[in-house]
């Protein structure tokens, strides 16, 4: 089983309380954020080194929670210069904000150049921060988003120049330099839920991540594959199918209950899910969903159990000492049968030096058993 680590990036400079959205310009603080970057760069380098399987980059915009990443592409660039082995992934990009697909073609391909072939590409769905942030059509969404994809792939493997006319995307001519190292492209992943998304995925053989508690997770990797096979004539492995995982490990039981509530308490105010919420937000994110979106659950579409540690018995939630993680992460592998397991161990407060070195913790008592599995 791969481990890939997600990083949060978020932005929280020294202000008591939740971050508002969007953070308006004069919460910025330069220092800091030269400083954050800086640091950052570092922590790539250390999580190369300590042996996990991918590192991811997400994309947001305006707000706290991924402040630090309104660019994957820029940041997986700069990745390239200080890691080695590790593959570099987007999850995700969402191709719908994107006006010229030809051009995150082109940036792709020299990102997997410069990282000699470790480019994974993570797509999703635009959500209601990002919608908001560049003033999107929600009902045009997913056309945009499925159009740019059919774009890109076609621009990576067709040989000669083509003339491009759709819905959304129209080009006299596209023969795009450079052409990714890897062949016939990098690989496609995607994190989604909503049945039509789910749908495309199986079609298209991208593999999937699921989050959600353990029996969620079960049912959406289960339609996939469902789907996959029923409707699309191929059988996913468990090399297609990924695992989301909030992430907290301390050396005893002791110091997770010591320290749990304190580090989620912070990491809900960088989240702003409640507090200085946009009411335009919650009314983008009505607009992308239809009735069938979630017919095939027997769950509704957030079951998580809550940032607790109660919260944590239903799985969504990786928390433990070294031996009891390695016992939970073995049991939903088992459950899903997934070949990835994504962790995001940036929690509340902590220093980036301080989330390396539970990772080092985690890479020395628990990967080597998890990466054989």
């Amino acid at each position: 089983m791969e481990v890939w680590i997600r990083q949060s990036m978020p932005y929280h400079p020294e202000t008591d309380g939740p971050m508002p959205f969007p953070v308006p310009g004069w919460m910025w603080d330069r220092q800091l954020g030269e400083r954050l970057y800086a640091d950052r760069m570092g922590y790539m380098r250390r999580v190369d080194e300590l042996g996990f399987d991918g590192l991811i980059f997400t994309e947001h915009h305006y707000g706290p929670n991924g402040g630090l990443t309104p660019s994957p592409t820029v940041m997986l660039a700069a990745a390239t210069q200080v890691t080695q082995r590790i593959k570099l992934v987007t999850m995700g990009m969402a191709l719908a904000l994107y006006p010229h697909p030809v051009r995150v073609a082109e940036e792709l391909a020299m990102v997997d150049n410069l990282s000699h072939g470790r480019l994974v590409v993570g797509l999703i769905s635009s959500g209601a921060q990002s919608l908001y942030a560049y003033s999107a059509d929600p009902h045009e969404e997913p056309g945009r988003y499925h159009e740019a994809y059919d774009l890109i792939v076609k621009a990576w493997t067709e040989e000669n120049p083509f003339e491009w006319a759709s819905e959304y995307y129209n080009y006299e001519c596209v023969s795009i330099l450079p052409r990714p190292l890897q062949v016939p492209h990098p690989p496609f992943w995607t994190t989604a839920a909503r049945a039509e998304s789910l749908e495309w995925a199986a079609n298209h053989h991208i593999g999937l991540v699921a989050s959600g508690v353990v029996s969620q997770a079960k049912e959406t990797l289960g339609y996939y594959q469902q789907y996959a096979e029923s409707e699309c004539g191929w059988t996913p492995t468990a090399a297609n199918r990924g695992l989301a995982r909030e992430f907290y490990i301390a050396p005893t039981k002791a110091e997770i209950e010591e320290q749990f509530e304190t580090v989620f308490r912070r990491d809900n105010e960088d989240a702003y899910e409640r507090v200085f919420r946009h009411p335009r937000l919650e009314e983008l994110q009505r607009e992308k969903y239809t009735p069938r979106s979630y017919a095939y659950r027997t769950q509704g579409p957030a079951a998580r159990g809550g940032r607790t540690v109660r919260g944590a018995e239903g799985g969504h939630y990786l928390i433990g000492d070294p031996d009891s993680l390695t016992e939970q992460i073995l049991e939903q592998r088992k459950a899903c049968d997934a070949g990835v397991l994504i962790i995001r161990p940036e929690m509340g407060h902590m220093s980036l030096d301080q989330v390396a070195d539970r990772l080092e913790l985690f890479a020395r008592e628990v990967l080597p058993v998890i990466q054989k599995a």
